[in-house]
């Protein structure tokens, strides 16, 4: 009799801690349910102040974008797109250091975030950061699908050149400038390279290539009358500054291309 009693109670208590189970299993997923809804609007609505942001910005109402980018991301603390444009408008401003950390927020929410790990390259540039440039953007290069790597070559080989490494900074450009033949600055930046070198005509001869290319920048025709002058090439380089003064006109820049006719000194 005792030993059916307490087969019965076994048979009870099992039975009634598998009906606990159940309804445990059974809270448990709607209270995962409940979550996951709560997660989902949140979602929701940061998409929303992102959507009002990008809008404002495209208007160029510049604080209101800040604005709702701020209740975006206090939703959505790794909300990747309000994270890369609340660093693009701080880069924008010049406050790099904090645009950096935007953009790094958005790459560590989204790691293929192509835009974002390209302008932190840039913010490192901008800072003066040149390993940690070098570090952001080299895996763009292994990137197929992203259409301007020529701009990636570029700005690696500014980051080596202000290294000193003349020779990576050198293949970089080249690189560049093969990808982009029409990239004015990647000559222009291969022609510093080559002065670095004490290759005077070198730095002519991809100078001119930049001047060629984009001829209405005064500035470009003020650096090759310089390249000249270092290669001994004064007629020639009294014509470019002469070009500068033209096109730089009542300024700055039209100024100092005026004083350097003859062989003068920048004022």
């Amino acid at each position: 009799m005792k030993g059916k009693i307490a087969t019965t109670r076994s048979r009870i208590g099992a039975a009634t801690r598998c009906w606990a189970l159940a309804l445990c299993l059974g809270i448990g997923a709607a209270a995962c349910s409940s979550a996951e809804v709560e997660a989902q609007k949140r979602q929701e609505k940061a998409d929303f102040h992102y959507n009002l942001a990008n809008g404002y910005f495209q208007s160029s109402n510049i604080d209101l974008a800040i604005r709702e980018l701020i209740s975006a991301l206090d939703l959505d603390d790794m909300h990747a797109d309000a994270r890369y444009l609340y660093g693009f408008i701080l880069f924008g401003r010049k406050r790099y250091e904090e645009a950096a950390e935007h953009f790094r927020k958005a790459l560590k929410s989204r790691p293929n975030f192509f835009a974002a790990r390209n302008h932190l390259g840039v913010t490192y540039l901008e800072l003066e950061r040149w390993y940690d440039a070098i570090v952001a953007l080299e895996p763009l290069l292994k990137e197929p699908t992203y259409t301007t790597q020529y701009l990636v070559y570029n700005n690696l080989g500014w980051s080596y050149f202000k290294q000193g490494d003349l020779r990576l900074a050198d293949k970089n450009l080249r690189m560049a400038v093969f990808l982009n033949p029409k990239f004015c600055n990647g000559y222009r930046n291969l022609s510093l390279v080559a002065t670095q070198q004490r290759d005077f005509h070198g730095a002519v001869e991809q100078m001119a290539e930049a001047v060629q290319r984009c001829p209405q920048y005064a500035e470009l025709h003020l650096q090759l009358g310089e390249a000249l002058v270092a290669d001994n090439q004064m007629g020639p380089a009294d014509a470019a500054f002469k070009q500068c003064a033209e096109l730089a006109g009542e300024t700055a820049l039209g100024r100092r291309c005026r004083g350097r006719f003859h062989g003068a000194t920048t004022p």
